[in-house]
Formats: C-alpha cells, sequence, structure tokens
C-alpha cells in the first residue's frame, strides 16, 4: 500500500546490480503498469532486458546498470500527455518502491533503443529506470515549503503542511521543483500550479500524485481545484 512513508523513503537511484528483475518482480511490475495504462488511458509499457536505452547516456553516469525500463508511448502528433505521464507514472513509481525495487525517471535516453512497441506516428517521451540499485539512493536538497505554497485562508490547516512534505518529496527535472501549490480560502480547495514548458508538466503531475496521496491519508475534507 503507497503511503507518506513510502514517499519519504524513495529516492532516485542510478546505479544498479545489472541484473535483471527475478520473475516474480516483473510479474508484480507488469500488472501494476497495466492496470494504470487501463485507468489513464496512456500507453505504458513495462520492458525488460533492454539496457542498450541507457546506452547514451551511460558515459554521463546517469544511469548504469539498468536491464528494466517503463516506457511511455505517445502520439508524436497530438498535445502531450504530460502531466497525466507524470501522474501515472508516479504511481508506478511508489508501487516499485513498496516491492523494494529502486528507480528513476529518465528523459535524457536512448528512446528509440526502446523495445517497446512503437507503432508508426509515435515515440517513446521518457522512460522510468528499474531494477535493484547498488544503493537506495540519497536524500537532496528541497526548497522550503514557503518558497513552493501559498495559503490564503485563516488558518494553515495540519493535513496540508503533511501534503506539502510530500510535495517537496518529489522528483522533478534537474530537482528545479518548478511548481506553486496554493490553498484557497475556502480551506478545502487546492490550486497546483506549473510552466507548461520542458518537463514541467511531466514535474506537475508527479507533484499532484504525492500530495494526493498524503492529504488523502491524513483524512482531509479536500479537493483540487477545476482546471478549465
Amino acid at each position: 500500500m503507497i503511503t507518506v512513508e513510502t514517499i519519504r523513503e524513495r529516492h532516485s537511484v542510478r546505479e544498479y546490480d545489472g541484473e535483471p528483475l527475478a520473475q516474480v518482480e516483473f510479474d508484480a511490475l507488469g500488472a501494476v503498469v497495466e492496470e494504470c495504462a487501463r485507468e489513464s488511458g496512456l500507453d505504458i509499457q513495462l520492458v525488460g532486458d533492454n539496457p542498450e536505452v541507457f546506452n547514451m547516456i551511460a558515459r554521463f553516469s546517469l544511469i548504469r546498470g539498468c536491464r528494466t525500463h517503463v516506457a511511455f508511448v505517445v502520439d508524436d502528433a497530438k498535445a502531450s500527455a504530460d502531466e497525466a505521464i507524470g501522474y501515472w507514472g508516479q504511481k508506478i513509481v511508489l508501487a516499485a518502491q513498496d516491492m523494494g525495487l529502486n528507480t528513476c525517471w529518465c528523459a535524457l535516453c536512448s528512446r528509440k533503443k526502446s523495445r517497446a512497441v512503437v507503432a508508426p506516428g509515435k515515440k517513446v517521451r521518457l522512460v522510468i529506470a528499474v531494477g535493484h540499485g547498488k544503493t537506495h539512493g540519497f536524500s537532496r536538497k528541497t526548497k522550503s515549503a514557503e518558497a513552493l505554497s501559498a495559503v490564503e485562508c485563516a488558518n494553515t490547516p495540519a493535513w496540508f503542511a503533511v501534503a506539502m512534505e510530500a510535495a517537496q518529496l518529489a522528483p522533478t527535472a534537474m530537482n528545479n521543483q518548478n511548481f506553486k501549490i496554493t490553498l484557497l480560502r475556502d480551506g478545502k480547495t487546492v490550486r497546483i500550479e506549473a510552466p507548461q514548458s520542458g518537463l514541467n508538466m511531466i514535474d506537475k503531475g508527479i507533484v499532484r500524485r504525492n500530495f494526493e496521496i498524503a492529504a488523502n491519508e491524513a483524512g482531509a475534507d479536500w479537493c483540487w481545484e477545476r482546471e478549465l
């Protein structure tokens, strides 16, 4: 079960032991990937024994020794599904953490070397490395909750502080944390904003998932602001 503690324990891992996932691990993670693909409508594929996808960046010491990845295949001609990729991909990342696996979001990779099934007119948007890390990763410096959020109501509820901690721990591209979360005047409605450029919308989806898990676990009476 994915909890705030899962979020706290999970860190990006870039060095792996070079071994494939055990079949039972691959099957269990594959079931989560299939569930997320079905619920989201995204084309998400778990790909094993494919270390070549990381070859382009191995010389930069970004991802080493990883043989398995989750690929997100998108329509190259349509509007981006980036926020959904982040939201559902983070569920997969946290499920993998619960299984004792390590992960790393990876946009800089040899996407054309992925063995994911990619139909004409589609492409791999990015991948998530999955495996057994040489370490479990390390905590990284984050911006303060005050820098990443605003509260428009009179008092900040305790659940919002817990949810903001989870949002702070969300992985973002280059650790830029380019998002803002606002608790509106009613003390229940939450707005999340991020620039639409680069990988920011993927990051927004990841942050949204973390915040949601923590707010719900705290039993909060809350909702996202409806986006037009």
